[in-house]
C-alpha cells in the first residue's frame, strides 16, 4: 500500500459503489498501520461520507477498535457529531453497540 500511495495516478480517497473510502473501510477494519498511513496523505479527508452518511469514525465507532478511533481522533479536524441518514453520530453508534472504551474516549475527546 505504502508504494501505492506514492505514485500520483493513485487517488487515496476514492470511493466505492457504496461511496466508502480506503480510510472508511481500514477503520471500520481495525487496519490501524493503514489508517495512520492514509492519515498522512494530505488528499484523503477524514471526514468523507458514504452514501449512507457514515464517516470513517463512525465505521470504527460501530466495529469498536480503540486503537484506530485513537488515531482517529488525532486527527483536529474529524468531526466527532456528525449524523449518518438514520440521525446516528459516532458516539451514539458506539453506545448502541455497547462499545464502551470508544465511547470513553468520544466522550473525553469532546469535552476537550
Amino acid at each position: 500500500v505504502k508504494r501505492l500511495l506514492e505514485h500520483e495516478s493513485i487517488d487515496p480517497d476514492c470511493k466505492d459503489d457504496d461511496g466508502r473510502t480506503p480510510l472508511s473501510q481500514a477503520a471500520g477494519e481495525g487496519h490501524q498501520a493503514l489508517v495512520k498511513m492514509l492519515l498522512e496523505q494530505s488528499s484523503v479527508h477524514a471526514n468523507s461520507r458514504d452514501k449512507h452518511g457514515r464517516t470513517p469514525l463512525w465505521w470504527t465507532a460501530d466495529s469498536g477498535h480503540k486503537a484506530v478511533v485513537e488515531s482517529l481522533l488525532a486527527k483536529h479536524e474529524v468531526d466527532l457529531e456528525s449524523m449518518d441518514m438514520d440521525k446516528h453520530t459516532p458516539l451514539s453508534h458506539a453506545i448502541e453497540n455497547g462499545n464502551w472504551a470508544i465511547t470513553d474516549l468520544l466522550i473525553k475527546k469532546d469535552r476537550i
